[in-house]
């Protein structure tokens, strides 16, 4: 079956797993696949392939079931492998989901029926999850073309030849009591792949700083810890998760965690299949996590960002800021981007890498303002030229010494007051004569009284 590549590909029927209580006074069911076969579903230069595993699985006898039970029985007939795999032709992703669907007629309540879906290393392990009872969702998800009235397990992308393995199992709630039932009733959901070509960046965006998520009062205070993954898997045991895609699409996700100290503070992972696309507006995002002392940021994508005013202002615990991976061409905003509480002691290094591009910015008002403890800076991949105020942008920086800013260009520079304010260990600031335009009088109360030209 062959349709034009911006078309749903659906991928139906693939598994038939059905549960039977039997009696009055336990519960039996019956895990069934219906043999092995490859269903194969193609648009353009796009192939998405859902590789059924073989035999029927069966158990009997069983009674209702606990979580802790339920999600590690691996006896012949208690889980369920299948595999989803792609063969794509170009830079093009799928984005696929798996969902379950009831069907048939006089069947046990789906809230007595939990499911658990995990996926598989490539050393076999499982990636835990947290069994689910069976929901049915209302709406579509017009990401990957699944439609309302299923339940979703799983939604994630995959690129060309690529194959991912999942197990499933299916069990009867241990709080379901069969008394009284009649008996005979059954449990069946069909289990359905359905996938699209592509998410763009923009489709696959975290959606700017808000309430709610781990920006909210209950968290954002104890938050000691935050790092960036490539998958949108949200392991088991978290305290709370949230889709925190700007289209809510399940795209980048976070969630919290015990941090493990003893303190009731958290550690929060963020996660976007592959990486996580930032807003084009991250103006504080991570301004104010007093208790942040560390942050990983290496699947953060900045590509599409143009404002990053204020996006770690204020989290005054931070030791070191490695933006190594920071792609800033399109920002035109850094007001603030730095600037650390006035006690602040504890940030003594940020890391710029080779895509840290200033070119577009014009605005750099106190972006370093009260790093107090920084005793170096590397700006010698700042490009300034368009830039138009640079007010406070070193005021407060206690304990540099040296700074080196033969790289920059002020020549649209309109606003500098107080520039180099209050930086008493200050013993030689490096400007370039022909790009240098800024006087003698931003600098005030500091370690020196004028620049030293090159």
């Amino acid at each position: 079956m062959v349709k034009t590549k911006k078309e749903v590909v659906i991928l139906v029927l693939m598994i038939v797993l059905i549960i039977a209580v039997l009696g009055v006074s336990y519960a039996a069911f019956k895990f069934t696949g219906e043999g092995t076969k490859l269903n194969t579903i193609t648009t353009g230069s796009i192939t998405m392939s859902y590789e059924e595993s073989s035999n029927t699985i069966s158990l009997n006898g069983a009674l209702p079931t606990t979580d802790e039970t339920g999600k590690v029985r691996l006896n012949e007939g208690e889980y369920f492998d299948f595999t989803v795999s792609s063969a794509i032709t170009g830079d093009v992703n799928i984005n696929y989901e798996i969902s379950a669907k009831e069907v048939g007629e006089g069947t046990i309540d789906g809230s007595n029926i939990k499911l658990y879906l995990t996926r598989l290393t490539e050393d076999g392990e499982e990636e835990i999850m947290t069994p689910r009872v069976y929901s049915e969702e209302s709406t579509t998800n017009s990401y990957t073309g699944r439609p309302s009235g299923e339940m979703s397990l799983y939604t994630s992308s995959m690129s060309s030849s690529e194959s991912n393995r999942y197990r499933l199992r299916m069990y009867v709630d241990e709080d379901y009591n069969p008394q009284g039932d009649g008996g005979g009733l059954t449990f069946s959901v069909q289990v359905n792949v359905y996938g699209k070509d592509g998410l763009s960046m923009e489709d696959r965006m975290m959606r700017v700083a808000g309430s709610g998520d781990f920006h909210s009062s209950e968290y954002k205070s104890k938050i000691t810890s935050i790092v960036t993954k490539g998958d949108t898997v949200i392991p088991e045991g978290v305290i709370e998760s949230w889709d925190i895609s700007e289209k809510q699409n399940g795209s980048v996700i976070a969630y919290a965690e015990d941090d493990g100290t003893g303190s009731g503070t958290y550690k929060v992972t963020i996660g976007g299949e592959g990486n996580i696309i930032a807003n084009y507006n991250m103006s504080s995002y991570f301004f104010n996590f007093t208790s942040l002392t560390s942050i990983n940021l290496d699947y953060l994508d900045t590509r599409l960002v143009t404002n990053m005013s204020m996006m770690f202002l204020g989290s005054s615990k931070l030791t070191e800021l490695d933006l190594s991976n920071f792609n800033t061409y399109n920002v035109t905003n850094m007001i603030m981007m730095f600037s650390m509480s006035y006690n602040s002691m504890n940030l003594t290094k940020i890391i710029f890498g080779e895509k840290f591009d200033t070119l577009n910015v014009t605005g750099m008002d106190s972006m370093f303002n009260s790093c107090r403890s920084l005793t170096e800076l590397d700006l010698s991949s700042f490009d300034t030229s368009n830039v138009t105020s640079m007010s406070q942008m070193f005021q407060y920086c206690d304990n540099l010494t040296h700074l080196d800013l033969t790289s920059f260009n002020t020549s649209k520079v309109t606003s500098y007051r107080t520039m180099f304010n209050d930086m008493p260990n200050i013993i030689e600031i490096l400007v370039t004569r022909d790009k240098w335009t800024i006087p003698n009088s931003a600098i005030t109360n500091s370690g020196v009284t004028d620049f030293t030209y090159v």
